[in-house]
């Protein structure tokens, strides 16, 4: 797996710090197993009949922590075992590990957490066609330092790094998908001017090379947003700013000493491109005992697996109904948009929508019995393409109770 030396490195700093706390803690796990069985009509997302596929998993999520007076280790394994053959489809194997520190002092809180993960291209975020759900390796990194500067000002700082690989597709059509790492920083200052709400100024840069070494982008942006606690059952934090991002491709030009004689000398050369234009955050919140309600819209840019940043607009609705202590319901409509600049010029465009519904039981204190139906639908390309996915899963699922490793 990546970044198999990293990962290393950062549990063994984590057991370290822990042998080293001056203070005792405690050490424990709450696992959770499950066994599933999946139905899709279509699930790589082809354009061609036929493509329905059952498949059976084992599900395993054993996270582990230990926490002391001022400090918190955690280890988040989780494993899909599917009899899904390779990755090209959302029913494939998945291999996810986060190891995550995080130190408290009066004024401070320092939080470092690293991700190594396989699992499709297409499971992650259902990004273009079926023909390019591939393996997807992926390594993180991040670290946070949140500071009290003042009993109403505060100042935080993050810092992220990323690298994903993709295999190759084995349709020789399929869209490209583009080997990448991301790296930025996002300092941020909030001001609590009330009881009931806080104002923020964030400023962000980041940059995104392909592992090739073709494509670059360098973006920055500022937002300025707030926090409102508008009743005892709604909730709103809303932001906005600018964003602007320099690319840049490596190309070929004509030579202009020879174009003068009428025929074209190929040059290298750089292509140079930007995307600039306004960003935003806005999340609505509505709970109470019994129902939580989510509505969500944003416009950033961010890495996706495309030559450069990719703008994305996502508006998503999500909620849940607790109908009693045994039964729970909820459902989610989430739609997002990537627009993509294309090196030779223009834009290309991706929207992908997805809705669901679930339904969960507590059959004991410890077993869960969930189903949940999917829909995913994605349009792309020229002339326009338009694949889509229903899907239905069925989960039963024990979690143990917390068992102290002391």
């Amino acid at each position: 797996m990546i970044a198999r030396r990293a990962t290393i490195l950062v549990l063994g700093a984590a057991v370290a710090a822990v042998s080293l706390s001056a203070k005792a803690g405690v050490w424990g796990s709450q696992p959770d197993i499950g066994i599933a069985a999946d139905y899709n009509s279509n699930p790589a997302l082809l354009n061609i009949a036929d493509t329905a596929e059952q498949h059976g998993a084992l599900v395993l999520d054993a996270p582990a922590s230990y926490v002391g007076d001022a400090f918190k280790f955690s280890v988040l394994p989780s494993f899909r075992l599917s009899n899904s053959q390779g990755y090209s489809s959302i029913d494939s194997d998945y291999e996810h590990l986060t190891t995550s520190v995080e130190f408290d002092t009066e004024r401070d809180v320092l939080t470092t957490a690293a991700t190594v993960a396989r699992d499709s291209s297409l499971y992650h975020d259902y990004l273009l066609s079926g023909s390019t759900g591939v393996r997807r390796d992926s390594f993180s990194e991040d670290l946070n330092w949140d500071r009290k500067l003042t009993e109403r000002l505060d100042w935080d700082t993050d810092l992220n790094w990323s690298r994903v690989r993709y295999a190759e597709s084995a349709s020789s059509d399929a869209p490209a998908l583009t080997d990448y790492k991301y790296s930025s920083i996002s300092p941020s200052l909030s001001w609590a001017e009330s009881e009931l709400g806080k104002l923020t100024a964030t400023a962000s840069v980041g940059r995104y090379d392909s592992l090739v070494g073709e494509t670059e982008s360098k973006s920055a942006n500022l937002q300025l947003g707030l926090t409102r606690q508008l009743s005892e059952i709604w909730s709103l934090t809303a932001s906005g700013g600018y964003s602007r991002a320099e690319n840049s491709a490596a190309g070929e030009e004509c030579d202009p000493e020879y174009l003068q004689f009428g025929f074209c000398l190929p040059i290298p050369a750089t292509i140079n491109s930007n995307q600039n234009g306004t960003i935003f955050s806005v999340n609505l919140i509505r709970q109470t005992s019994l129902w939580y309600l989510n509505a969500i819209a944003s416009r950033q840019l961010l890495p996706s697996g495309f030559a450069y940043l990719s703008r994305q607009d996502s508006y998503e609705l999500k909620g849940s109904y607790t109908a009693s202590v045994r039964w729970t319901f909820s459902g989610d409509l989430h739609r997002i948009q990537y627009q993509q600049p294309i090196i030779t010029g223009g834009t290309g465009e991706l929207k992908v929508t997805t809705e669901s519904l679930s339904a969960a039981w507590l059959w004991t204190e410890h077993w869960t019995l969930t189903l949940s139906v999917t829909h995913v639908l994605e349009s792309y390309g020229a002339p326009r393409l338009t694949p889509s996915n229903s899907g239905a899963t069925l989960l039963l699922s024990r979690q143990f109770d917390w068992k102290s490793f002391e």
